[in-house]
């Protein structure tokens, strides 16, 4: 599996509601944000990250252990 990373940095005096949309739009794009942190005490830098390529193989051996032990959940 393979992850695209990017940061988005926020002016905090602007409000949360810009915070919000701003994750919102990202998260519409397949974007999640992975941690946030304060720098300088006026801005908030959130980390983003969303899964790129396609799915994984999976293995029929293992898939065929799991589906024994299971409880068909």
């Amino acid at each position: 599996m393979k992850y695209e990373n990017t940061y988005v940095i926020f002016d905090i005096t602007k409000g949360p509601k810009v915070i919000i949309e701003t994750l919102d739009t990202y998260g519409d794009e397949g974007w999640f944000p992975v941690t946030m942190l304060s720098v300088a005490g006026t801005s908030i830098v959130a980390f983003l990250s969303r899964r790129i390529g396609g799915e994984e193989p999976v293995d029929e051996e293992s898939a065929k252990i799991s589906k024994l032990w299971s409880n068909g959940s």
